[in-house]
């Protein structure tokens, strides 16, 4: 039944059913009586050939089911994410609105890993979730080694994490476990290399909430990546592929790739 009403839209459905609760429309459903009501007539025989027949509450019984089939595909939809400006008609999402949105409706952990960061305001939802309920909150901190830095890559993982720590997360009190790739903190010289050796970076931008929410995207979590510059992402639910995502971070620590960083008191 649901692959016959597939071309019926999901207002078309939900007006019925408020029709028929309200006691607007007879019963058996006659397509007049539809089209009366500005449904459109190939939209009319539809619903009529396939729900005509039944009584109130069977009626309403498939529409409820209907409506929760539609509702869970729409949650299971990638929804695109957008930073910065748009032409006319743009369908996209705010970045910034629905990463505060998704940290906001945490209930279990929050696993981010390859962003920049800048911007305190941005993660303090966040950290108003941790305030009201036990919360795991995972972050795999992004790792710079600028050229010409004479620290040793302990040294600069020490100053990075440090400054996250004290200028961007907004508390001391409840804290992140913070994991790097060491990699990423190191010139790995290499004489077969064009340049005498290479940077690795932390690249990839993941977010995971609850284990069945997600965005991956390119904007950085900060000012310009959230406000300012042109960026794009994908909104996911799906418990799915969000296990498979996590499950690449994972593989990452248990293999010692990753590894976290004990932080100061």
């Amino acid at each position: 039944m649901s692959d016959t009403l597939g071309g019926v839209s999901r207002a078309s459905l939900e007006g019925l059913r408020r029709w028929v609760m309200a006691g607007r429309v007879d019963l058996p459903l006659r397509a007049a009586a539809l089209e009366g009501r500005g449904v459109p007539p190939e939209v009319a025989e539809c619903l009529v050939g396939t729900l005509g027949e039944l009584s109130k509450a069977a009626l309403i019984d498939v529409l409820d089911s209907l409506a929760g089939e539609r509702s869970r595909a729409d949650q299971a939809r990638p929804r695109l994410l957008w930073t910065g400006p748009e032409g006319r008609g743009a369908r996209a999402l705010d970045t910034r609105v629905q990463l505060q949105k998704l940290f906001r409706g945490a209930q279990q952990s929050v696993f981010m890993a390859g962003y920049g960061f800048d911007d305190p305001s941005l993660l303090r939802p966040l950290y108003d979730a941790m305030c009201e309920q036990p919360l795991e909150v995972t972050i795999v901190l992004n790792i710079e080694a600028p050229r010409g830095d004479k620290r040793s890559s302990e040294q600069r993982i020490r100053h990075q994490v440090d400054d996250f720590c004290n200028h961007v997360w907004p508390a001391r009190d409840l804290m992140p476990r913070i994991y790097v790739d060491p990699r990423t903190a190191a010139w790995h010289p290499d004489a077969d290399h064009p340049k005498g050796g290479y940077f690795t970076s932390m690249h990839a931008k993941a977010v995971v909430v609850d284990g069945r929410r997600c965005i991956i995207g390119s904007a950085n979590f900060t000012g310009r990546g959230t406000m300012r510059n042109i960026e794009a992402g994908v909104l996911l639910e799906s418990a799915e592929f969000c296990g498979v995502l996590l499950g690449q971070w994972q593989g990452l620590i248990a293999a010692g790739v990753l590894r976290e960083v004990e932080l100061k008191s």
